[in-house]
């Protein structure tokens, strides 16, 4: 037998050792599947209004919800062609410093009768505050058009929201990087920076965007606009 043929029979051998080593390590090989071309890629649609997407997760929207009930603004959270940026309950309640929670930053007088005190305190509901306040809040939040990964720019961009008045706008953009991601209100000034959603690009049965964030969007002045 020459050189050649041994070092085959060698290899014939020693293959089937290489099958039972990755057994014997827990390597088992993947089993085979069909890709589901009906099903493609999973679906973003939520399948009902924005509003109704807010009151099936009371364990991160009770705060929203309520405010938004409060401000008697239920059919501004059911348009079309909107982007949502909905803050979860952290974006009110934390209170860690980096935070900077809504109730954190926002906090309220309260006077101690029997110690004749007046104190801050942090709320729990956004219902202790002027409804003006609450709806300018939530009506901040909702961006005029469509907008999501694909057509969003990479570079800091200004976009009108359903509030009123010069600085009522929300900056967004693209964040390219190694997990590009929406950035939200990234520019001087701003409470907090790189602000990026827990979850984004869902689509309501409306017709319109939602982006979910840990955190709530202050406004900008007309300063940091560069309106002055």
């Amino acid at each position: 037998m020459n050189l050649k043929n041994i070092k085959i029979v060698l290899f014939l051998l020693a293959f089937p050792l290489v099958f039972t080593g990755c057994e014997l390590f827990g390597l088992d090989f993947q089993d085979s599947y069909d890709y589901d071309y009906k099903a493609g890629i999973p679906s973003n649609k939520v399948n009902m209004s924005t509003y109704d997407f807010i009151k099936s997760r009371p364990d991160i929207f009770s705060i929203l919800q309520e405010a938004i009930d409060f401000a008697k603004l239920e059919n501004e959270f059911k348009q079309p062609n909107a982007t949502y940026i909905l803050p979860t309950n952290t974006a009110f309640t934390s209170e860690t410093a980096t935070d900077l929670s809504y109730f954190q930053t926002h906090k309220l007088e309260a006077y101690d009768e029997e110690l004749g005190l007046t104190y801050l305190y942090a709320p729990s509901s956004m219902t202790v505050y002027p409804v003006q306040q609450v709806k300018d809040f939530l009506l901040y939040h909702i961006v005029v058009g469509k907008y999501t990964h694909t057509n969003m720019p990479a570079e800091p961009t200004w976009y009108s929201t359903f509030a009123a008045a010069d600085t009522a706008k929300v900056n967004l953009y693209i964040l390219k990087d190694r997990n590009p991601n929406i950035v939200f209100n990234n520019f001087d000034g701003h409470y907090k920076s790189t602000i990026k959603p827990r979850t984004a690009n869902l689509y309501s049965d409306d017709g319109s965007y939602i982006h979910v964030i840990d955190s709530w969007l202050d406004r900008p002045t007309a300063k940091q606009m560069n309106l002055k």
